[in-house]
C-alpha cells in the first residue's frame, strides 16, 4: 500500500514541474464573499497580497462591476488609497448605486491573482408616523404606519394583545394604513404595527396610540361670579366645554389674548382681582383640542358702589342762611340721605319737618345706559339757628355697597343756657359751703359773671349787683370744654349758724361778643330727714332681719343711711349700736346673737348730710329655741380634684340651741345647663343618696371621698340641735377631670366593692358590753369633737376585716346546721328554742320547768331578735353609728356566738367585733329559706 502511493507521487511530479506556479495571493479585508452596505455610511474594503519567495510586490488594482478604480477618482466619493500591506478601496457616503462585485486583482512578471466579493446596497428601516396618532368621532380613521427600507418590509397589524387584524367592515387594511370605519369611543385604544424585513431579517413593533376625538363644545356661556360683580371685588369667569380628549381653554378680551398667568388653561377659569371700572368688557372663551375649537362670550358688567364728591365744613352765623350738599355717585344710581348726630333717625327726601332744616332734593340727568349715575340731596338751613351745629354725616347706598361722609358744622351764636345741665335749686345748711353752678352753651365761649338781683326790683338786672370774689362767697376759675361749646363757674356760700339771709335767689350772666343771658338760681335751706319706716320681715330664736324705708321728706338732700341700737326691754342701759349705707328705696338688716325668746327694741334713725332724723322704735320678740336655720354653702360649683370635693359652709345659725352634727348626702346626677348658674338635675344615676354625718358645731367643711372623676353631683347638707334639723340647702357640683391612672380607678372600686360586701354581725351576747364598741370607734377614728360618720365609706384595718370575713364564714356553717337540724333532726329544735330562750340554758329550762309559758318566752324572743349597737355623742365623746339587725323565726333560733377575736391583739387585750363602721345588716333565717347577708342600700 505504501508503495502504491509513492509510486504515483513519483508519477505525477514531472507535471508539476512543468507547470508555472503563482507566487502570491490574493485577501480581501474584511473577508467575506457577500457583505451588506448602509446607505448613508461609510465602508472601507482593503485588498492585502502574501510574501513573494523573492520579495517583489505585485501590482494591485480594484474593480467595481467591471470598472476599474483609478487615481483620477482621488477627489470623488470612491477612492484607492495605498497602504503598507496592500490597496484600500474606501466608499465615502454608500449610495443605492453601491451594489455589485467588488474586485482586487494582483499582477507580478505574468503571473496574476484574484478575489471578489458580492455587496448589496440596504437602506435602514425607518418608521415615519407618529407614535400618537388621533380620528374625530363617527368619522373614519386611519391609523398610519410609513415605513421604509430597501428591501422593502412586510407590515402585518395587530391588536394590543398580539392577535391579527383581519381586512372585514370594520377594518380595512391597505399599504401603510389601517382604516378604521365609523369611529367609537371603543376604537380608541393601541395598536401594533409589526414590521418584517424579511431580506435583512430586521423587525420591529411599532406601538401606535389611538385617540377617538370627540370635538369640543361648549353648550353655556361663560358664568361670571359673583353675579353682579363691584369695583374691587375678585371675578371669575368660568367656560365648560365638553370633549375628548379634554380640551384647554384661552380667553380673550375682544380680539386681545388674556396672558396665561390669569387663566386656569386646564379648568377654564379666568380670574380678576381688583376688579375696575375698566374691566367692564365682552370676554370670549375657546375650548381647544388636537379635534379642533369652540368659543362663547359673555359681557362682565362691573358695578359701581357710591362715592361721594367731597364736602368742605361749614361756618355759619345765628340768623343766617346756607346749603349743605352731598352729591354721590354710582353704579346702579345710590340714594343719598342726611343726618345729624344723635338723631334718632334721618331727615325725610323732601319738604320740611318741624324744628328740622328743609331737604331738596338734586336732580340729575341720568340716562340708563350711562356707566355713572348721580344722585344728591341738600339741607337748606334758613335760617341758622345755636341747635343747628354739629356734625351731619350724608350716607350715600346702592346694591353694591355704601358710603358715609361727615361734615362739620359750626354755628357762632350768643349764650344760652340750653344744655344738659338744667339745676337751678341747690341746697345749704349751717356749717356747709353750698355750691351755686351755672353752665351757658355759646360759641365764642362766653364769661360768666355771679350777681345779687335787687330786693326791690329784683327783675331789673341792670340794678342787680356784682358779687364780689370775698367771704362769703367765692367764685371759681371759668371751666370750658371749646369742643362742646361750653362753660361753667361755680359761687360757693360759706353758711354760719344762724345766718338765713344767704338763702335767696342768685344771678348769673352768660356774655360773648354777640350777646350775653342772664340765668336765676336759688340757694335753699336743707333740714334733716323725717323718720324712717320700720318693718319686722322675720323672726328667729337668734336673728331678727328688719327693713328700713326711706322717709318721704329726705329734707332737701338725699339719705345716705341709717344709724340704729337695740337692747333687751329690761336692759336699757346694755345698748348695742350699728350704721347701715342705703341701699335703695328698701335697706335690709339683720341683726344676730340675739336670746331666744326674749324682748327686743330696735330704735332707727335716718341720716343725710345735715344730720339725724328724730328715732322710729319697733319692738320685738325673738321666737323661743328651734332648729337651725338653712345653712350656706360657700364652697365652689367646680372641685379641684377628680375623686374628692370639699364642701364649705358659713357659720350657721344655730336656732339657740348648740348644734349637734351636720348631716350630708350626695348621689350621682345628670345635669343640663350650659354653667354652673343654670345647671339643672334632669335625672339621678344613683338610686340612694349616700350620706354622711359630722360631729360637732365647730366643723365649717368636710370632704368626700372616692367620686367619680369629671361627673356631677347634687350635695345637700343640713344642721342639728336637739330641737331638730334644719331645712335643706342644696349645691349642684362637678368634679375635676384629673389625670388618675386607670389602673388605680380600676383598684379604688375593687376596695369599694370589697368593702360594700362586707357583712358585720354582732351576735347577741351579754359578755361583750356597748363601752367595747365605744373603744373601737375611739381608736379608729380619734378623740376629735367634729367626728365623721359614714354610711358605707370609712375604710378596715386589715386584721379588723380578717376577723369579720371569720365571723361570716362562722354564721353561714351556724347556718348550715341549723337547716340541718330543722329538717333532719325536728327533735332538737325544741331544745335549742330553749337554750336560746335567756342567759343560759339552764336557767332558761328551770323556768319552764317552774310552769313558764312558752308563748309568753316566743314573744321575748322576737322582741329581741334584732340587736342594735347605736354610736351616741356624748359629752364630746365620738362614736360609730351602726345598726345590725338579726331576724329568727322562734323555732330556728341559732346558739348565741362569739364576737371573732382581732388577730393582733395580746392574751390580755379586750375582744373587739367591730374595727370600723361597716353597713347595716339584717340577716333572717327561716326554717325553709335560708337566705344570704344583703347589701344594705346607700
Amino acid at each position: 500500500m505504501d508503495f502504491a502511493y509513492i509510486f504515483v507521487l513519483i508519477a505525477f511530479l514531472p507535471i508539476c514541474r512543468g507547470q508555472d506556479a503563482v507566487q502570491f495571493q490574493i485577501k480581501i479585508n474584511p473577508e467575506s464573499e457577500y457583505q451588506l452596505f448602509r446607505i448613508g455610511e461609510g465602508r472601507a474594503l482593503t485588498c492585502t497580497v502574501s510574501e513573494t519567495p523573492d520579495g517583489k510586490k505585485p501590482d494591485l488594482s480594484w474593480e467595481i462591476g467591471d470598472v476599474r478604480v483609478t487615481d483620477t477618482d482621488q477627489n470623488s466619493r470612491v477612492t484607492i488609497e495605498p497602504t503598507s500591506s496592500g490597496l484600500m478601496l474606501r466608499i465615502a457616503d454608500v449610495v443605492d448605486g453601491d451594489g455589485g462585485t467588488y474586485k482586487c486583482t494582483g499582477t507580478l512578471g505574468g503571473q496574476e491573482d484574484s478575489r471578489s466579493i458580492r455587496v448589496e446596497v440596504f437602506k435602514p428601516l425607518k418608521i415615519n408616523s407618529p407614535q400618537k396618532q388621533w380620528g374625530i368621532l363617527d368619522e373614519d380613521g386611519t391609523v398610519s404606519c410609513d415605513a421604509t427600507g430597501k428591501p422593502s418590509p412586510t407590515i402585518t397589524w395587530k391588536f394590543s394583545n398580539y392577535t391579527n387584524i383581519a381586512n372585514s367592515d370594520k377594518y380595512v387594511i391597505s399599504p401603510n394604513k389601517l382604516t378604521i370605519k365609523q369611529l367609537e369611543i371603543d376604537d380608541a385604544k393601541r395598536y401594533i404595527c409589526d414590521i418584517v424585513v424579511v431580506h435583512t431579517g430586521e423587525t420591529r413593533s411599532f406601538n401606535i396610540d389611538y385617540e377617538v376625538v370627540q370635538l369640543p363644545v361648549i353648550r353655556l356661556l361663560p358664568t361670571i361670579k359673583p353675579n353682579n360683580p363691584k369695583v374691587g371685588d375678585k371675578v371669575e369667569i368660568r367656560c365648560e366645554a365638553e370633549g375628548r380628549p379634554k380640551p384647554t381653554y384661552s380667553f380673550f378680551r375682544g380680539e386681545n389674548l388674556i396672558p396665561e398667568d390669569k387663566v386656569d388653561e386646564e379648568n377654564g377659569i379666568l380670574t380678576l382681582l381688583d376688579v375696575k371700572r375698566e374691566d367692564e368688557a365682552t370676554y370670549m372663551c375657546k375650548a381647544t383640542n388636537i379635534g379642533g375649537e369652540d368659543s362663547k362670550s359673555n359681557t362682565l358688567d362691573v358695578l359701581i358702589p357710591p362715592v361721594i364728591e367731597n364736602i368742605a365744613d361749614i361756618n355759619a352765623v345765628e340768623g343766617g342762611e346756607i346749603r349743605l350738599t352731598c352729591i354721590a355717585e354710582g353704579d346702579p344710581q345710590p340714594s343719598v340721605t342726611w343726618k345729624k348726630d344723635g338723631a334718632q333717625q334721618s331727615y325725610v327726601d323732601t319738604g320740611k319737618r318741624e324744628n328740622d332744616p328743609e331737604i331738596i332734593p338734586e336732580n340729575f340727568d341720568n340716562n340708563i345706559n350711562a356707566e355713572i349715575k348721580k344722585a344728591g340731596r341738600t339741607i337748606l338751613f334758613k335760617p341758622v339757628r345755636p341747635e343747628d351745629a354739629g356734625t351731619y354725616t350724608c350716607t350715600s347706598m346702592n346694591i353694591v355697597g355704601n358710603s358715609s361722609r361727615n361734615v362739620k358744622f359750626e354755628v357762632k351764636y350768643k349764650p344760652n343756657f340750653n344744655n344738659n345741665f338744667q339745676q337751678k335749686e341747690f341746697m345749704g345748711w349751717p356749717g356747709h359751703r353750698a355750691n351755686l353752678t351755672c353752665m351757658a352753651s355759646a360759641n365764642d365761649l362766653a364769661s360768666i359773671t355771679w350777681y345779687e338781683p335787687n330786693s326791690e326790683s329784683p327783675d331789673d338786672k341792670s340794678l342787680a349787683r356784682r358779687i364780689e370774689n370775698k367771704a362769703p362767697f367765692t367764685i371759681t376759675s371759668l371751666v370750658t370744654w371749646p369742643e362742646y361749646h361750653l362753660s361753667s363757674s361755680s359761687l360757693l356760700v360759706e353758711i354760719t349758724p344762724n345766718d338765713n339771709s344767704l338763702y335767696k335767689d342768685y344771678l348769673c350772666e352768660a356774655k360773648n361778643t354777640f350777646d350775653s343771658a342772664w340765668r336765676t338760681v336759688t340757694l335753699k335751706e336743707a333740714v334733716v330727714p323725717g323718720q324712717p319706716v320700720v318693718r319686722q320681715v322675720s323672726s328667729f330664736s337668734s336673728m331678727v332681719t328688719l327693713e328700713f324705708e326711706k322717709p318721704e321728706n329726705d329734707g332737701g338732700v338725699p339719705v345716705t343711711g341709717y344709724k340704729y341700737t337695740w337692747y333687751l326691754s329690761d336692759q336699757a342701759a346694755n345698748i348695742k349700736e350699728l350704721e347701715a349705707d342705703i341701699t335703695g328705696d328698701t335697706t335690709t338688716v339683720d341683726l344676730k346673737g340675739l336670746q331666744a325668746g326674749s324682748n327686743y327694741v330696735v330704735k332707727v334713725q335716718a341720716r343725710n348730710p345735715v344730720g339725724l332724723s328724730s328715732a322710729n322704735s319697733i319692738q320685738f320678740t325673738t321666737a323661743k329655741v328651734s332648729k337651725p336655720l338653712k345653712l350656706s354653702i360657700e364652697s365652689p360649683t367646680e372641685g379641684t380634684d377628680d375623686t374628692t370635693y370639699t364642701i364649705q359652709w358659713a357659720d350657721p345659725d344655730n336656732g339657740g340651741s348648740p348644734i349637734l352634727k351636720y348631716n350630708i348626702k350626695y348621689r350621682l346626677a345628670e345635669v343640663t345647663g350650659t354653667d354652673a348658674k343654670s345647671w339643672k338635675v334632669i335625672k339621678y344615676l344613683e338610686n340612694d343618696y349616700k350620706v354622711e354625718t359630722v360631729n360637732g358645731a365647730n366643723a365649717r367643711q368636710y370632704t368626700i371621698t372616692s367620686l367619680m372623676r369629671d361627673s356631677y353631683y347634687e350635695i345637700r347638707i343640713t344642721a342639728v340641735n336637739d330641737k331638730g334639723e334644719s331645712d335643706e340647702e342644696f349645691k349642684i357640683i362637678k368634679t375635676s377631670k384629673g389625670e388618675a391612672n386607670d389602673i388605680e380607678d380600676d383598684n379604688k372600686e375593687e376596695e369599694e366593692n370589697t368593702r360594700d360586701n362586707i357583712k358585720t354581725i354582732k351576735p347577741k351576747d351579754d359578755g361583750l358590753k356597748e363601752n367595747n364598741y365605744n373603744e373601737t370607734s375611739e381608736e379608729i377614728l380619734g378623740n376629735s369633737s367634729d367626728t365623721v360618720t359614714s354610711s358605707g365609706s370609712a375604710g378596715i384595718g386589715a386584721g379588723a376585716t380578717t376577723g369579720i370575713v371569720i365571723g361570716i364564714l362562722i354564721v353561714f356553717a351556724l347556718l348550715a346546721i341549723i337547716l340541718y337540724i330543722k329538717t333532719k333532726k325536728p327533735e332538737l329544735v325544741e331544745s335549742l328554742r330553749g337554750r336560746l330562750g335567756g342567759k343560759g340554758g339552764e336557767e332558761e329550762r328551770g323556768k319552764k320547768e317552774d310552769g313558764k309559758d312558752p308563748a309568753e318566752e316566743e314573744k321575748l324572743i322576737k322582741k329581741e331578735d334584732t340587736v342594735k349597737v347605736e354610736n351616741e355623742t356624748e359629752d364630746g365623746k365620738n362614736d360609730i353609728i351602726e345598726k345590725h339587725a338579726e331576724e329568727f323565726e322562734p323555732d330556728s333560733k341559732p346558739e348565741p356566738q362569739v364576737a371573732p377575736q382581732n388577730p393582733t391583739a395580746g392574751a390580755g387585750e379586750k375582744t373587739e367585733e367591730l374595727s370600723t363602721p361597716a353597713p347595716t345588716t339584717e340577716i333572717k333565717i327561716t326554717p325553709e329559706t335560708p337566705e344570704k347577708p344583703e347589701n344594705p342600700t346607700a
